[in-house]
Parts: C-alpha cells; structure tokens; sequence
C-alpha cells in the first residue's frame, strides 16, 4: 500500500465525502438560482486573466506558493479556472457551500488540460475554517465573498492559523464602506435632480432608490443580526490591517485593484465611480434601463465632479484588493 506522501494528501484523504467531494460542511444554497448567478450579475464564467493576475501578484509580494492552496466560495468558477492554470503550487483546493456552485465550477474543467496543481473540491462554509489543519495551506483567496461570512473576526483568526509562514490571505472585490456610503448618498439626491429637470418620478423607482439605500445601511449597521442575509458587509480597509497584525498577517490595500489588473495588458478594469455605480445599479440592484439613463443624463455634471477628482490616482475606494500575508518569524 503506497503512504501518501505529504500531509495535505494525508488529511485530504481522511476526510468524509460527499457525492464525489470531501464534506467539511453542511450544503447550504445560494438566496439565488445559482445557475442564472452570471447572467443576474453580467459576468463572463470564466476569465482566465483574473487567476494569472492573482498569481503575478502573489509573486510580486513574495507570498511562498509552494504549499496548497485553497479559494473560499468559488461560485461559478469567475477566478478559478484561470487560478488553477497558473497556480504553482501541488494542490488547489476549491470549495463552496453550495454543491450547485461547485458543479458549475467544476464543468469548467470538462475535456480541459494543462493544469499543474491537483484539484480537489469541498463542500465548505467559511464560517467553518476552525477545522482546517494548522499551517496548511499557502494561499487562502476570496472573490466577492468576505462579506458573505458571519464572523469576519473569527474568519481571519482561523486564516491565519491555517496559513503556513510566508503564505497569504488575499480578497478581491469586496465592498469599502466609504465607497459605498457615497453611493448610497449619492442616491438619496437623484428624485430631486430629476424633478428639478421636469422628468416625473415613477413609484416604482422611488422603491428602488429605497432598496438600495436600505441595503447599505443594513451592510453598515453592527447591531443587528445577520444570519440570515446573504449579503452581511462593508468593510473599513484600517479595521482589516488591524484585525490582520493581531494575528501576525501584514495588510496591504489596493484600492479599485482587481485581480486581472496585474495580468497582460496590465491595464485598470475600474473606470471611475460613475461606471462602478452604473453598473452596480443595472447589475446587482436591478433598475430599469430608462431610469439608469435619466440618472445619467440629469446627473453628470455631478458625476463627472467626483470621476475628476480621481483622475489621478485610483478611488474613491468602493472595492479593491485586499493582501494580509503571514510572517515568517525571526528564525524563517
């Protein structure tokens, strides 16, 4: 009987599964259809660029990717496939609590070859990662995803228990509180714009201004409880590196960045706030295209005003990149 030879293998192989897939957690599905997920959010299933980006980035911050690595809420694939491909390390462990997130993902890879790290697939909440063995994996990633778990503070805490010397924790498009707020007031103004220009506000988006601006102030508010809501979030990039350098992990923000931005052409995907906020609005808020084009229309100057104030440097800092990498210690 051959040993396995390493302790991921080890532990790996140790572990129950579950329909094919090791089980760390109970299956839980998506508030969505997971298969109309793309479509709803207007994203192409897979972009090659966004896995290499990320892995350029690891090698420009020095993060050890010679142990496994593991992404946390793959969902269909958007920055999996391209990881798998350019990840340099032996394993790639991808995981999701919903098993329909991981079939999608997991047919990315039908009659695809040429990919050095071996796959492996979980179910996994990320409320969870208490159970992952100390020291194990080099690279723990999230896509859109941190503002999905309940305890973000016991989140890192488990990361950085799991994370060998020299490895990373890395996040990419998650929702910054201060982009956000600004948005969300933003909004506030546009029925008085439009009035002021003579067009009459329909009920409907009235409703949809309120769902919006509600929505944030929920993601904002600490006091209340969160269970039960897909979306939990926003976050304060000062209150990450704090969290990050109780636990050894030295932060570094990248506002606006995502992980394609560091891959061939090596040109910005963010465009400005009046494109983020557009998009955000058609793409996960869902209103009417003839509302979005009034707000464009009878707000631009103001728009423009806040693009121009950024033409510089890259904010304001809606999303970004987040990096806590794990030190090595005096003796590494």
């Amino acid at each position: 009987m051959t040993m396995p030879s390493d302790p991921f293998t080890s532990w790996i192989e140790k572990l129950p599964k579950w329909r094919g897939w090791v089980q760390l957690s109970l299956e839980r599905a998506y508030m969505h259809a997971e298969e109309e997920y793309n479509h709803q959010y207007g994203v192409t299933t897979t972009v090659p660029e966004e896995g290499e980006g990320f892995c350029n980035l690891l090698k420009s911050h020095a993060v050890d990717t010679r142990g496994p690595a593991l992404e946390i809420g793959c969902g269909t694939g958007y920055l999996t496939f391209g990881l798998a491909k350019h990840y340099p390390g032996p394993d790639f462990l991808i995981t999701d609590p919903s098993p329909a997130f991981l079939r999608l993902t997991e047919s990315l890879f039908d009659g695809q070859t040429g990919f050095a790290a071996r796959r492996h697939y979980a179910v996994l909440n990320a409320d969870d990662l208490g159970q992952l063995p100390r020291e194990m994996f080099s690279v723990i990633v999230l896509r859109s995803t941190l503002h999905h778990i309940l305890h973000v503070d016991k989140f890192v805490t488990a990361c950085a228990r799991a994370l060998r010397p020299g490895g990373a924790l890395v996040m990419s498009a998650e929702p910054c509180e201060s982009g956000y707020l600004l948005m969300a007031t933003f909004a506030q103004f546009i029925p008085t714009a439009l009035r002021a220009a003579g067009v009459a506000v329909r009920p409907e988006w009235t409703g949809q201004l309120k769902e919006f601006t509600d929505a944030v102030k929920f993601y904002c508010l600490r006091d209340l409880e969160k269970a039960a809501a897909e979306d939990k979030h926003l976050f304060n990039p000062h209150e990450l590196a704090a969290l990050g350098a109780q636990h050894g992990l030295q932060f570094l923000f990248l506002p606006t960045a995502t992980f394609q931005d560091f891959a061939p052409p090596f040109t910005r995907s963010f465009r400005g706030f009046s494109e983020f906020f557009f998009i955000y609005l058609q793409n996960c808020m869902r209103f009417d295209a003839e509302f979005v084009e009034l707000i464009r229309l009878h707000l631009r100057d103001q728009l423009r005003y806040i693009d121009d104030c950024y033409r510089s440097h890259p904010g304001p800092a809606i999303t970004g990149v987040f990096l806590l990498k794990k030190s090595i210690g005096p003796s590494g």
